[in-house]
């Protein structure tokens, strides 16, 4: 399958990794319109926890993790700070000194409350390019490539609270970005990440092209750039050098390293796609990837 690789101001955009690159960058739009509609002062993961714990008071901490789709440490590290905020209150349970007993605060619940609004107008505009049909089949996709496949759609909200109408979509967006991050990590590489063979794939395509252009082919902002390219540059996969006509700018290549590395992972790179993509058959994957990309608000052709 090709994707018509430009995005919405006509900059070509390679997505060789496809399912994985097109979750990210749809994350990535979910994350932008988080910030414009529901604001910095809560993350989506803490909303999630939040709403786990409005419709489970009292609920422990781990089952509050597993609700929210929240590994043990992210879980631990979150509660202590809405703990500090007095959004969560949290004691040890009686029966068992080892588990922490969570409950909003008068304070989390109005915190919630305000937040909600703004929530369902981001899952609202995030899947604006797509017709009713196709949200509901983007959904259903991305439930069963989240490994939640035997959920209807309809009951989800009984086998899972926190998956209702307006807060579904980046919820089943991040979760299906955890199962295709532990995926890569089993059968890629720890050692390189999925936006760095990104960076790679991109200059294997179009060597000596600038840095911008690079993070545009790879939707991967400035400040992330600057730093993926200098670990790339330290370990000698990626060769940098100053624009002759404008020392401003830094021309990228593949090192001699990085395409051997290239190489050495394509099968890892390849397993790991059909892997994430295994719960769908072949018509649904092509479905899939291009309601993705028209989520991820790129064109496809």
């Amino acid at each position: 399958m090709v994707l018509g690789d430009i995005d919405m101001t006509g900059t070509p955009i390679r997505l060789s990794q496809s399912p994985g690159q097109l979750i990210r960058i749809a994350q990535q739009v979910h994350t932008r319109l988080w910030a414009e509609h529901v604001g910095g002062e809560l993350t989506a993961p803490q909303y999630a926890a939040l709403i786990a714990l409005a419709l489970e008071p009292g609920a422990d901490q781990r089952t509050v993790g597993e609700r929210a789709s929240l590994d043990k440490a992210t879980m631990a590290e979150m509660v202590g700070r809405l703990v500090r905020r007095g959004v969560v209150l949290r004691r040890r349970d009686p029966a068992d000194g080892r588990r922490k007993l969570l409950t909003l605060s008068p304070h989390g619940e109005q915190v919630m409350q305000a937040a909600s609004a703004g929530v369902a107008v981001v899952q609202r505009e995030l899947l604006v390019p797509l017709t009713e049909p196709e949200r509901s089949e983007l959904m259903m996709a991305l439930a069963r490539m989240a490994r939640m496949e035997n959920l209807a759609l309809e009951t989800m909200v009984d086998a899972r609270p926190l998956l209702d109408a307006p807060r579904v979509v980046g919820y089943l967006i991040r979760v299906a970005q955890q199962v295709h991050t532990r995926l890569w990590t089993e059968l890629v590489s720890a050692e390189l990440t999925a936006p760095q063979h990104a960076v790679l794939d991109a200059l294997s395509v179009e060597p000596d092209i600038d840095q911008r252009t690079v993070g545009e082919r790879t939707s991967l902002d400035k400040a992330t750039m600057a730093e993926l390219i200098s670990r790339l540059v330290r370990r000698g996969l990626v060769l940098r050098r100053r624009d002759p006509s404008d020392g401003r700018r830094n021309l990228l290549a593949l090192a001699p390293a990085g395409a051997r590395l290239l190489e050495e992972v394509a099968s890892g790179v390849s397993e790991a796609q059909e892997r994430l993509l295994s719960p769908l058959d072949e018509i649904e994957r092509e479905r899939t990837l291009t309601l993705l990309a028209l989520t991820a608000r790129l064109t496809v052709r």
